[in-house]
């Protein structure tokens, strides 16, 4: 009688499936790829207005 009343026991204590279940990827290794892709397009932006100011400069120095 004792180990029918120990079963009943075991489970009743185990939790529900839901929550069993783990997050799914995306939420626990997130992804910084917008990040990413921001700071990708700012170096590009400063690039190019580095080469031309740089360009400018050089006619100023040196096209004439």
């Amino acid at each position: 009688m004792e180990n029918a009343k120990s079963s009943n026991d075991t489970t009743h204590s185990l939790p529900d499936e839901d929550d069993m279940r783990l997050p799914p990827r995306r939420v626990i290794h997130s992804s910084d790829n917008a990040k990413a892709t921001k700071i990708f397009q700012a170096s590009l932006v400063i690039l190019l207005i580095l080469l031309t100011i740089g360009i400018i400069f050089w006619y100023q120095m040196y096209g004439q």
